[in-house]
This record gives structure tokens, C-alpha cells and sequence, in this order.
């Protein structure tokens, strides 16, 4: 079940130093669930056309335990990559990047319109069937990411200028200003992020304060339809990439795969869960 939300934002000298040395296990994990995607186009259409959503949702949402819900513009699918890559490889969390659901959402709507929207010359579609397909597959779609949000522990929104534009809210009127996004995708999993209910891991979550006592730590489209996301954007925790390192470096030190003498032992940490370690972000931020 959902229990954190995080908008991401990262520099490019952190993803430049860190990330892009994990994009080969991005990619890995992304074809990983691409492949599955597509296994689920083919095999659940019906010959009369009609889709199987349950057994489809089914399919794609339950492949395994998926740790991090990554939503993200497409313009930065790449980096993306890496940052799960990342995610894996220091903390041995599983993200799913959305993009393996909508990305093949035309794909769907192609293959259905083909065998069952076009008209008797077999060069155009129909347009009321187009709308009622595209409608069912849209809407499919975004149950299936909805339950996916809910399903997982952590939400994190990959937040650059690809996914999140700044404009003028009533420009000649007032000087505030709204964040808003020209993917309804990114809408839809903000939005729902705020809609769907908070409950916390069936594990016990670990808090560090007696531990740091000890001073743990010697370092420390053509046409753009805007969606108003500045209040989703208000309720989410921003990690930017100082906070990203703190995490990395606090996980190392607890689970002890950073060494030194300048780095103190401390005992009873070893299985930390690594998200743990990120909800005690407030607590290490404070060690000096």
C-alpha cells in the first residue's frame, strides 16, 4: 500500500557522478517489464476485439514486488533508467517506470483499430468507433496505474522541466504562478497520489535516533492542454540530490559496506530496510 510520496530532482553533475554508471541495470529492469507489457498486448484480446482488462491488469501489476512507483515525462526516459538502476544496485529496491504502460498505450489502440475501426475501404477509421476504443483502452490503463500507485510503497516523480512546466496563472491579472504539466499521464498519478489511501509497511519501521546519538557520521504533443499539478507537487517531500547522497552514504554506513576509521561501527542495523533509512532523512540531515 502507498506510504511515501517524493518529487525527485536531480542534478545533472549527481546524475553525470552517480546515476549514469547504473543505467545498464536501468535498462535491464525496464525491458524486463517492457517485454511483459507486450506479452499482455498480444494475449489478451479477444477474437471479437473485446480486451480482458482484468486479466491484462492482472498480469502486468502483480509480476512481482515492486518497491517504487516512478512517474516521468518520456523526454527523460533515460535517465530514468539509471535512477532505478540506482535504486537497485545501492539499495536492492525494484522500481516500475510507468512509462512500460503508457508507452504502449498507441501501440494497443493501433492494434485494435486496425482489426476493428476501419471502414469498408480499409484506408480510414471510423471515428465514433475510434472514440469508443480509445476511451476503454485510456481508461484501462489508468485503473491499472491507479492500482499500481496504491499497491506500492513509495511514489517518486521524476520532477524536471520535461515533466513540470512553469506558467503564468492569469498573467494580466495576478503574479502568482502555477506548476502544470502537459501529460495527462503525469496528471492522472499526481493526481491519484492524493486520492488514495495512506497505509503504513506491514514491517515495523526502524527508527534511528538512539543509534545517532553516537554520531554515527563524519561526513554528511501540437497541441498543449496544461494540468494545474502545483497542489499534487505541495504534498510530496522534494529530494533533491544532496538528500539523495545522504541516503545512499547513510544506508552504507548502517548496513556496514562503508568502512574507515573515520566512520563509527554502530551494531543492530545490518537489515535496515532501505526506505527506512529514507523516512530517517529528517533525523540524519540533523547529524553534523
Amino acid at each position: 500500500m502507498m506510504y511515501s510520496k517524493y518529487s525527485i530532482e536531480i542534478s545533472n553533475s549527481f546524475y553525470n557522478r552517480e546515476l549514469n554508471r547504473h543505467l545498464e541495470t536501468g535498462k535491464k529492469i525496464h525491458q524486463k517489464h517492457e517485454e511483459m507489457a507486450k506479452k499482455s498486448l498480444k494475449e489478451f484480446i479477444y477474437d471479437n476485439g473485446h480486451i480482458d482488462g482484468d486479466s491484462m491488469k492482472s498480469n502486468w501489476f502483480q509480476m512481482e514486488n515492486v518497491d517504487i512507483f516512478i512517474s516521468h515525462s518520456h523526454q527523460d526516459i533515460t535517465k530514468v533508467k539509471a535512477f532505478a538502476g540506482w535504486l537497485y544496485d545501492e539499495f536492492k529496491l525494484t522500481a516500475f517506470i510507468d512509462s512500460c504502460v503508457w508507452g504502449y498505450c498507441n501501440d494497443l489502440l493501433q492494434q485494435i483499430d486496425d482489426e476493428y475501426c476501419k471502414k469498408k475501404d480499409g484506408k480510414t477509421y471510423d471515428y465514433n468507433l475510434r472514440n469508443y476504443t480509445t476511451s476503454h483502452v485510456h481508461m484501462m490503463l489508468a485503473t491499472a496505474l491507479t492500482e499500481m500507485i496504491d499497491n506500492t510503497e513509495c511514489i517518486m516523480f521524476y520532477n524536471t522541466p520535461n515533466s513540470v512546466l512553469l506558467a503564468d496563472d492569469l498573467q494580466k491579472i495576478k503574479n502568482e504562478k502555477k506548476k502544470v504539466t502537459l501529460s495527462p499521464w503525469i496528471y492522472h498519478e499526481l493526481a491519484m497520489t492524493s486520492l488514495v489511501r495512506i497505509c503504513k509497511p506491514s514491517r515495523t519501521i526502524q527508527l534511528l535516533e538512539n543509534a545517532l546519538v553516537h554520531k554515527a557520521f563524519s561526513e554528511y504533443n501540437d497541441i498543449n492542454i496544461e494540468h494545474n499539478i502545483s497542489d499534487y507537487l505541495d504534498k510530496m517531500i522534494t529530494l533533491k540530490s544532496e538528500e539523495l547522497e545522504l541516503w545512499d552514504r547513510s544506508y552504507a554506513i548502517l548496513t556496514h559496506r562503508l568502512d574507515g576509521e573515520s566512520v563509527l561501527n554502530i551494531t543492530g542495523y545490518e537489515k535496515i530496510h532501505s526506505l527506512d533509512v529514507l523516512y530517517n532523512l529528517p533525523v540524519l540531515s540533523k547529524i553534523k
